[in-house]
Protein backbone atom coordinates (compact mmCIF):
# COMPACT_ATOMS: atom_id res chain seq x y z
CA UNK A 1 0.00 0.00 0.00
CA UNK A 2 1.11 3.66 -0.74
CA UNK A 3 2.27 5.45 1.91
CA UNK A 4 -0.08 8.55 3.48
CA UNK A 5 1.79 11.25 4.11
CA UNK A 6 0.68 13.51 7.21
CA UNK A 7 2.47 16.73 8.25
CA UNK A 8 1.28 17.22 12.18
CA UNK A 9 1.66 20.83 13.58
CA UNK A 10 1.12 21.68 17.42
CA UNK A 11 -0.13 25.13 18.44
CA UNK A 12 2.22 24.71 21.66
CA UNK A 13 5.66 25.55 21.14
CA UNK A 14 6.08 24.82 25.42
CA UNK A 15 7.83 21.62 25.66
CA UNK A 16 5.46 19.75 28.38
CA UNK A 17 2.10 21.08 26.74
CA UNK A 18 -0.80 18.64 26.83
CA UNK A 19 -0.99 19.39 23.06
CA UNK A 20 2.42 17.82 22.76
CA UNK A 21 1.44 15.31 24.93
CA UNK A 22 -1.80 14.40 22.52
CA UNK A 23 0.36 14.48 19.49
CA UNK A 24 3.35 12.77 21.02
CA UNK A 25 0.43 10.23 21.60
CA UNK A 26 -0.74 10.51 18.24
CA UNK A 27 2.83 9.71 16.58
CA UNK A 28 3.24 6.68 18.45
CA UNK A 29 -0.30 5.00 17.49
CA UNK A 30 0.47 6.21 14.27
CA UNK A 31 0.65 3.02 11.76
CA UNK A 32 1.89 2.09 7.81
CA UNK A 33 0.99 3.25 5.72
CA UNK A 34 0.72 6.51 7.50
CA UNK A 35 4.24 8.24 7.44
CA UNK A 36 3.47 11.62 10.32
CA UNK A 37 6.50 14.16 10.14
CA UNK A 38 5.89 16.70 13.18
CA UNK A 39 6.49 20.48 11.78
CA UNK A 40 7.72 22.16 14.91
CA UNK A 41 9.86 25.43 13.44
CA UNK A 42 7.51 28.46 15.44
CA UNK A 43 10.47 30.49 15.29
CA UNK A 44 11.38 30.71 11.95
CA UNK A 45 7.59 32.01 11.52
CA UNK A 46 7.15 35.62 11.85
CA UNK A 47 4.11 37.09 12.88
CA UNK A 48 1.65 37.54 9.86
CA UNK A 49 1.92 41.53 7.98
CA UNK A 50 -0.10 42.19 5.56
CA UNK A 51 2.28 44.96 4.20
CA UNK A 52 4.88 42.60 3.64
CA UNK A 53 3.37 41.10 0.45
CA UNK A 54 5.50 38.26 -1.45
CA UNK A 55 8.18 37.19 -2.07
CA UNK A 56 7.04 34.93 1.18
CA UNK A 57 9.83 34.68 4.17
CA UNK A 58 11.78 31.65 3.38
CA UNK A 59 10.42 29.87 6.06
CA UNK A 60 6.98 30.63 5.33
CA UNK A 61 7.41 29.71 2.06
CA UNK A 62 8.90 26.04 2.98
CA UNK A 63 5.90 25.04 5.15
CA UNK A 64 3.42 26.65 2.28
CA UNK A 65 5.46 24.14 0.35
CA UNK A 66 5.42 20.62 2.76
CA UNK A 67 1.88 21.51 3.36
CA UNK A 68 0.84 21.51 -0.45
CA UNK A 69 2.74 18.29 -0.24
CA UNK A 70 1.27 16.34 2.29
CA UNK A 71 -1.89 13.93 2.05
CA UNK A 72 -3.29 15.27 5.37
CA UNK A 73 -2.32 18.25 7.66
CA UNK A 74 -2.86 17.35 11.38
CA UNK A 75 -3.48 20.38 13.75
CA UNK A 76 -3.46 19.91 17.35
CA UNK A 77 -4.61 23.61 18.88
CA UNK A 78 -4.29 24.80 22.73
CA UNK A 79 -7.00 27.24 23.54
CA UNK A 80 -6.63 30.47 24.81
CA UNK A 81 -9.83 32.38 26.42
CA UNK A 82 -12.10 29.96 24.23
CA UNK A 83 -10.30 30.57 21.23
CA UNK A 84 -7.43 29.61 18.71
CA UNK A 85 -4.24 31.24 19.88
CA UNK A 86 -2.17 33.85 17.57
CA UNK A 87 0.52 31.55 16.77
CA UNK A 88 -1.96 29.13 15.18
CA UNK A 89 -3.80 31.65 14.22
CA UNK A 90 -0.74 33.20 12.00
CA UNK A 91 -0.02 30.12 10.49
CA UNK A 92 -3.10 29.47 9.24
CA UNK A 93 -3.33 33.33 7.87
CA UNK A 94 0.01 32.39 5.96
CA UNK A 95 -1.17 29.24 4.55
CA UNK A 96 -4.47 30.84 3.37
CA UNK A 97 -2.93 33.53 1.14
CA UNK A 98 -4.40 32.91 -2.70
CA UNK A 99 -0.70 32.46 -3.88
CA UNK A 100 0.84 29.14 -5.51
CA UNK A 101 0.94 26.62 -4.23
CA UNK A 102 -2.30 27.17 -2.66
CA UNK A 103 -1.51 24.43 0.14
CA UNK A 104 -5.27 24.45 2.19
CA UNK A 105 -6.97 24.37 -1.03
CA UNK A 106 -8.81 21.01 -0.94
CA UNK A 107 -6.44 19.71 1.90
CA UNK A 108 -8.02 17.39 4.41
CA UNK A 109 -7.51 18.37 7.68
CA UNK A 110 -7.85 16.67 11.34
CA UNK A 111 -7.88 18.32 14.26
CA UNK A 112 -7.31 17.53 17.77
CA UNK A 113 -6.64 19.37 21.27
CA UNK A 114 -6.51 19.10 25.13
CA UNK A 115 -6.73 20.77 27.85
CA UNK A 116 -7.28 20.82 31.55
CA UNK A 117 -10.68 21.80 31.23
CA UNK A 118 -13.32 19.58 30.57
CA UNK A 119 -14.26 20.46 27.20
CA UNK A 120 -10.61 19.77 25.92
CA UNK A 121 -10.40 22.59 23.76
CA UNK A 122 -13.52 21.92 21.93
CA UNK A 123 -13.77 25.63 21.23
CA UNK A 124 -10.32 26.66 19.68
CA UNK A 125 -11.20 23.46 17.34
CA UNK A 126 -14.45 25.01 16.57
CA UNK A 127 -12.85 28.39 15.60
CA UNK A 128 -10.07 26.75 13.98
CA UNK A 129 -12.15 24.30 11.95
CA UNK A 130 -14.08 27.33 10.56
CA UNK A 131 -10.98 29.18 9.81
CA UNK A 132 -9.36 26.20 8.21
CA UNK A 133 -12.83 25.72 5.91
CA UNK A 134 -13.19 29.61 4.67
CA UNK A 135 -9.41 29.21 3.48
CA UNK A 136 -10.73 26.10 1.71
CA UNK A 137 -9.71 23.00 3.39
CA UNK A 138 -11.92 19.75 3.93
CA UNK A 139 -12.09 19.70 7.39
CA UNK A 140 -12.21 15.95 8.68
CA UNK A 141 -15.27 16.73 11.26
CA UNK A 142 -16.83 13.36 12.00
CA UNK A 143 -13.88 12.90 14.22
CA UNK A 144 -12.24 15.26 16.02
CA UNK A 145 -10.27 14.74 19.43
CA UNK A 146 -10.45 16.97 22.13
CA UNK A 147 -9.61 15.80 25.60
CA UNK A 148 -10.79 17.59 28.63
CA UNK A 149 -8.76 17.34 31.83
CA UNK A 150 -6.02 15.89 30.20
CA UNK A 151 -3.62 16.99 32.61
CA UNK A 152 -5.21 13.45 34.18
CA UNK A 153 -3.53 11.00 31.94
CA UNK A 154 -0.35 12.81 30.97
CA UNK A 155 3.00 10.46 31.92
CA UNK A 156 6.41 10.85 32.35
CA UNK A 157 7.22 9.78 28.99
CA UNK A 158 5.39 13.14 27.51
CA UNK A 159 2.57 11.10 26.31
CA UNK A 160 -1.63 10.38 27.41
CA UNK A 161 -2.48 7.34 28.93
CA UNK A 162 -6.03 6.94 28.78
CA UNK A 163 -7.48 3.94 26.56
CA UNK A 164 -10.54 5.95 25.69
CA UNK A 165 -7.82 8.28 23.99
CA UNK A 166 -5.94 6.19 22.37
CA UNK A 167 -9.02 4.55 21.14
CA UNK A 168 -10.33 8.36 19.78
CA UNK A 169 -6.77 8.65 18.03
CA UNK A 170 -6.93 5.41 16.73
CA UNK A 171 -10.42 6.10 15.02
CA UNK A 172 -9.24 9.82 13.93
CA UNK A 173 -6.40 7.44 12.23
CA UNK A 174 -9.38 5.32 10.48
CA UNK A 175 -11.09 8.29 8.95
CA UNK A 176 -7.66 9.98 7.57
CA UNK A 177 -6.51 6.22 5.59
CA UNK A 178 -10.37 5.97 4.61
CA UNK A 179 -9.98 9.52 3.57
CA UNK A 180 -6.94 9.34 1.69
CA UNK A 181 -8.03 5.96 0.30
CA UNK A 182 -11.43 7.70 -1.12
CA UNK A 183 -9.70 10.01 -3.17
CA UNK A 184 -6.58 8.49 -4.63
CA UNK A 185 -7.27 7.68 -8.17
CA UNK A 186 -7.22 4.04 -8.80
CA UNK A 187 -4.29 2.58 -10.64
CA UNK A 188 -4.99 0.07 -12.91
CA UNK A 189 -2.77 -3.42 -12.62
Amino acid sequence: MEMIDVLAICGSTREGSLNRSLLRTALRLAETPLRVEMWDDHASVPRLDATRGRPFPPAVAALRDRVAAADVLLLVTPELNRSVPGEMKDLIDWLSILAPPRPLTGKPVALMSASPHRFGGAFAQLQLGDLLRRAGAEVLSDLEVAVGSAHLYQDSDGGLTSEEIRRDIARLWERVLTRVATSRPVVPA
